[in-house]
């Protein structure tokens, strides 16, 4: 039987402009098609982020759930030091988008936690192996490479690890920390993708099976694939085509993507 993604379908279509976040159609096009790639080849695990800010990626994971699966939101959330002037809300805005979107989740599918006191074995025990993990907690050289190293050890085979704002202009420690990590794990972590906002990250057996399905994949026809090299090895650049490009934008000055959900 075919995956029911209805709810997925019309997050990605009509609710997730009015989620905060930082990141674009081309990142959440290509999260979205690995995911349900994942699903079709019958490749199993949970999903997990760290750093859920006001849930915009997040409700991607969730949504992607199948039976037996859980996906794991780790924040500060109402601890976060951060929580003041432009980020005032933080604290509740997870909270209030999943209500209205209508997102189920049960206790244990958010922790409410420092992510620098996790460890690889209290992480695991919480979640299991995960098939894909968003990496956009703090962006501190430390808090990246620990953040990583976490969702290095719980990595499914076949999983995919997603690292925010890397060569974000802003955030160099972000850069700095997965290169040296990269670099260390040489033989156990391989970058396969990356966007304006993100990395995309597989074991080096599986990373080639990603290339070849981002060619191929439907949910992406339009978009512009290039061929770059990262350590040696091939890495496939994703941008969208201005005609898609101009289409989503006209959408959203026309009122297509809602202001509220």
């Amino acid at each position: 039987m075919a995956a029911n993604f209805k709810a997925l379908d019309r997050y990605i279509a009509r609710q997730i402009e009015a989620v905060a976040g930082y990141f674009g159609h081309v990142e959440w096009a290509a999260i979205d098609a690995i995911g349900r790639w994942q699903v079709e080849r019958g490749i199993g695990g949970n999903l997990a982020e760290i750093g859920v800010h006001h849930g915009k990626l997040f409700f991607i994971l969730a949504l992607l759930r199948q039976a037996g699966e859980r996906a794991l939101a780790i924040d500060l959330f109402k601890d976060d030091g951060l929580n003041t002037g432009i980020h005032a809300g933080r604290d509740t805005a997870f909270f209030d988008n999943r209500a209205r979107l209508g997102i189920a989740l049960d206790e244990q599918e958010v922790w409410t936690v420092d992510s620098l006191t996790i460890t690889p074995e209290a992480l695991h025990a919480r979640i299991g192996d995960v098939r894909l993990f968003s990496v956009d907690g703090s962006h501190a050289y430390r808090n990246v490479l620990h953040d990583m190293r976490l969702a290095e050890a719980v990595l499914a085979d076949d999983g995919v690890m997603i690292v925010h704002d890397f060569f974000g202009i802003g955030w160099p420690d972000v850069s700095v920390a997965a290169i040296h990590l990269l670099t260390e794990m040489k033989d156990r972590l391989q970058p396969f993708l990356i966007t304006q906002y993100k990395l995309f990250i597989a074991r080096p057996a599986a990373a080639e099976r990603y290339r070849a399905m981002l060619a191929t994949n439907p949910r992406l026809r339009g978009a512009i694939l290039s061929e770059r090299t990262m350590f040696d090895r091939p890495i496939t650049l994703l941008n969208l085509a201005r005609r898609d490009l101009l289409q989503r934008r006209i959408k959203r000055k026309l009122g297509f993507y809602p202001k509220k959900l």
